[in-house]
């Protein structure tokens, strides 16, 4: 009895020994497996989510399409954000836009007295360590006059995303990733609504993102996760505190059927149609300080800053987002776009 326990100890000692053994020699590819396991199974959140902006206030259109040509000028917008600078693999974003009313004269066309039309375009990247996802669009909207004073426009975004993994950005135990995990690329269909209704001092808007809910392919066995639909819901208003001074305050909802809805609040104060400051409160995550001028009549710049509020604010110094602008004046263009609704 006492030889067939220590027998029966030797075996479990020895098949412990062995398991360690391997574990060791194969710890890279077994951590590989494990993180790519991670991402994959968490794919869905990565690619729900549109890139995240903290002045969105400054280039509505980016999210949401009805907000095409709503002024009566072309708006070009150049923008980068790091997020989370400090922390090794953060979020990066860069957008390029341009959105504008349609001139009459120079497509031929005659609108409707109190309509107008919308077109534009933007492309962006937005990556976090291995994993980005990019997309272009086109987008048009078509804008109603309601009233005396109220518009109504309705737009959508048509365009294609790609959803990508770069090994060569992975590395696990201080190794590069193990050759048996590879590269994904996957391309899919988007397509996005928008509504927008605005007067010279107010504005609602409610855009629905991703909505044909496409499936990411993997791999020829491996389907991943569908690409699910997010919302957002924009509103604000505007006081003429002085003739050359007035307060913007806004309000943004996201949600999806996944995720908690989260929201934003914050004012900004705007001098002489020239400079402009603000702050902004993102729910449980940052407060947001941003200021901007008008350096010539047509060019543009703003800058953010995000304190971050959570736990994670000891390991990352804060995010940074930068917007460039350029604006081409279409005072002849004969239609009914309120001037700086925002």
């Amino acid at each position: 009895m006492v030889k067939s326990v220590c027998y029966m100890t030797i075996v479990n000692v020895s098949f412990l020994s062995i398991v360690i053994s391997l574990s060791i020699k194969y710890y890279k590819l077994i951590g590989t497996l494990i993180f790519y396991f991670i991402i994959l199974n968490n794919s869905t959140l990565t690619a729900q989510q549109n890139p995240q902006f903290s002045q969105y206030l400054q280039n509505p259109f980016v999210i949401n399409p009805a907000m095409t040509g709503v002024e009566n000028y072309v708006d070009i917008n150049i923008a980068y954000r790091n997020q989370w600078t400090g922390f090794n693999g953060a979020p990066k974003t860069a957008t390029l836009s341009i959105n504008g009313a349609l001139y009459p004269s120079k497509i031929g066309y005659l609108p409707e007295e109190g309509t107008h039309q919308g077109v534009g375009a933007f492309i962006y990247n937005d990556g976090a360590g291995p994993i980005s996802q990019s997309g272009f669009y086109g987008s048009y909207a078509y804008h109603i006059q309601l009233s005396e004073n109220w518009f109504l426009s309705l737009g959508t975004f048509i365009g294609v995303k790609q959803f990508k993994f770069d090994t060569s950005e992975v590395i696990i135990f201080d190794s590069p990733i193990d050759p048996l995990i590879q590269n994904i690329s996957d391309f899919n269909f988007d397509l996005s609504l928008g509504l927008y209704t605005y007067s010279r001092n107010m504005f609602f808007g409610l855009a629905a993102n991703q909505i044909l809910n496409k499936q990411i392919s993997f791999s020829d066995s491996y389907d991943g996760n569908s690409i699910v639909s997010n919302y957002n819901f924009l509103a604000g208003g505007r006081i003429n505190i002085r003739e050359e001074i007035q307060l913007v305050s806004f309000t943004l909802l996201k949600f999806s059927e996944n995720t908690p809805v989260s929201w934003d609040a914050g004012a900004k104060l705007i001098y002489n149609n020239k400079f402009w400051g603000g702050a902004a409160y993102r729910d449980q995550e940052a407060i947001v300080g941003f200021f901007g001028l008008r350096i010539t009549d047509n060019l543009l710049f703003s800058y953010s800053y995000d304190w971050v509020t959570t736990q994670f604010n000891n390991q990352q110094s804060g995010s940074h987002e930068i917007i460039i602008g350029y604006r081409f004046s279409l005072d002849k263009l004969n239609c009914a776009c309120p001037q700086y609704s925002l």
